[in-house]
Order: C-alpha cells, then structure tokens, then sequence
C-alpha cells in the first residue's frame, strides 16, 4: 500500500524521501550513537579521567570510535554528529560524514544551539536556534546528513514542569520539525526529561504522559508529518536520588503505558536516551521493554539513542593514550553489541 497522501507542507516526494530515512533509522536490531557532545560537555566527560580537552583530541577520540570494523558496528543504523566533527577529517583525510556512510550508517546532525532560562519560571529553560536554523539545515542536507536532533529539557521538582514551559518546548520542537522536514531532514523529536531529583517512578509516569501527550498535540498542530520523524524520549524511572528505585520490569510495564497512551504509531522508531543510567542500567532496561510479555502493543520500532552508556567504559579505557585504542575500541564495541541486542529481542 502506497503511504504517501496529500500534505499541506511537504510533496509526494518530499514524503518518500523523510519515510525512507526513518524507516532506514528503524530497521530490525538498528539503534543510533549520540556522538554530538558539546565542546563543553566533552570537558565533562574528559575531565574525571584527566583527558585534555581540545579539538584535536575530541577528533581522536571520534575517529577512534569510527575505526572499528564495519561489521561490529552493524547494530548502529544511525549517528548524531557535532558541527565541529562534521569540518574535521581522519589521519588519512577524509571527512567524518564520509567515513560513517562507509560503514553504512546514516550521519544525522544536532541542531539546537544549547537552553536559557524561561523569565518568570525558575529552573526551566527554553532551548535556542530557531533564528537560523532553516539555513543551517540546508547547509547539513548539502553535506550529507539525513536526520537532526532538537533537545526539548525538562525538569521534574516541586511545582515543576509548568504547563507553560511544556507548552513552549512543545512548540520549539513542532516548528524545529517543519523547518528539517522542508528541506529533507528527518527531525528526532526529543523531549529530555531529567532523573535528576528523589521523585518515584509515579511522578515520573505522569510527567512524561503530560510532556508526551503535550508535544504530540504541537506536532499535530503545526502539521508534522509524523512518519518522516523518529522519536527520542525517557525511560520511565525513579529519580536518581529517590530512595526506592524502580527495576527493569516496572520500567518496561510503565515506559510502554506511557509511549502507548501518547504516541502515534505512524512514529516509525522510539529510540531512548541514556538519561544518566548506567551503561548497565540502560541495556537491561532497554531489553525488559523488547522482551515484555505484557498486553500493550508496540507498533513502532524501539530501541537505543545512546551517548554515554555506550562510551564511558570505551572512555575509560582509552584515557587520551594512543597505546590504549585496542583497548578502548573492544569496550565501545562491546557496548554496541549488547544495545544491538536488547534493541533486536523478541518476548520469549
């Protein structure tokens, strides 16, 4: 059956090409590497292992993830690269987006240019980049990627997150997609709820159906086509201070309810971010949600959107020393084995 109809935005084949990317984002066992830390987040992430944090040694680190076998790096459909990583090139000159397609992987692009704080709502944020982001897209298309990131934040705390703050983080997303849906971008629809904080795992199902339920009625709103886009959200869990938490099964159970009661299943691909668990933490919980003998369906495709729990141990071992890349290189492709299959598992 032909899926493409009319759209009041976007041609036949304008269609064909976003649904081909995301169907091509969500095949069978296929999950996505987030390796679009910031500078600044780079700082981070190096800092605790006394890893110098300059350019060049960010596109070390990046080339070295890039230089495993093709073949071990099968269960990633898809990368999210940095703007810095798209300009620079490998030891033997050729640039990133051309290495990732080599190993036959989609390069997708994030897009937002970080958060400020929303006046009059303490704690909450709006994120930035709207102003030019149509000509940044165009520019990405011309280079070669097919797909985008947008980071919608969202915090849980007392009186948090307001309506208002959902509201406009919703909105940003809706027109973020728009505008990489004209110009042949498939938009990851992101809405990053933190675990930061000592909330249970209930407060955290009703903060992600109202944020889901809210930035669904935004897409729907503003028109998106919702099978030219794959959504990246939270797992359903404890807050990583709460004195109880939630395991992989409660998670499944309540994670499904949330994606099943909000999400449309014209979404090709659910792909979760890490959220601050554990590399352990989240494989194990990823294949509790693909193995759930429950009696929700699931209609999309669901799997990974991992940055650190699939980098820190190769972090870890690789320490900025060249003498340690063998090392490093089996811990991030052990990562993305076992990701490859929680995303690939079937309920027995």
């Amino acid at each position: 059956m032909d899926p493409i109809t009319a759209h009041p935005y976007l041609s036949e084949e304008q269609q064909r090409e976003l649904l081909d990317i995301a169907t091509s984002l969500s095949r069978p066992g296929g999950g996505i590497l987030a390796a679009d830390e910031t500078p600044k987040a780079m700082e981070a992430r190096f800092a605790s292992l006394k890893i110098e944090n300059t350019p060049e040694v960010r596109r070390k680190y990046r080339q070295m993830l890039f230089s495993c076998a093709k073949e071990d790096l099968a269960p990633l459909s898809g990368v999210i690269l940095q703007n810095e990583t798209l300009y620079q090139k490998t030891d033997d000159g050729r640039g990133f987006i051309e290495v990732v397609k080599s190993l036959g992987i989609i390069p997708g692009i994030t897009v937002d240019k970080g958060w400020v704080g929303l006046a009059g709502a303490p704690g909450e944020v709006f994120t930035q980049g709207l102003d030019d982001l149509d000509a940044r897209a165009k520019e990405y298309k011309s280079l070669g990627c097919q797909f985008t990131k947008w980071r919608m934040v969202v915090t849980i705390g007392t009186d948090m997150p307001s309506p208002r703050a959902v509201e406009e983080g919703a909105r940003e997303l809706a027109l973020y997609a728009n505008i990489c849906q004209r110009n042949g971008l498939v938009p990851i629809i992101e809405p990053d709820i933190s675990r930061d904080g000592d909330h249970d795992v209930k407060r955290s199902l009703a903060v992600n159906e109202f944020v889901l339920s809210t930035v669904y009625k935004a897409l729907a709103d503003y028109g998106v086509y919702l099978e030219g886009t794959v959504l990246k959200p939270t797992m359903v869990t404890s807050g990583n201070k709460a004195p109880a938490q939630a395991g992989p099964d409660t998670v499944a159970h309540l994670t499904l309810l949330a994606l099943s009661r909000h999400v449309p299943a014209a979404v090709p691909g659910i792909f979760f971010l890490s959220g601050g668990q554990t590399e352990e933490m989240a494989t194990d919980n990823l294949m509790a949600i693909n193995t759930y003998k429950g009696k929700i369906a699931k209609p999309w495709h669901v799997s990974f959107c991992y940055g650190r729990a699939l980098q820190d141990s190769c972090r870890a071992a690789w320490l900025g020393n060249e003498d340690n890349v063998d090392k490093a290189k089996l811990a991030f492709v052990a990562r993305v084995k076992a990701n490859g299959s929680a995303a690939s598992a079937q309920p027995e």
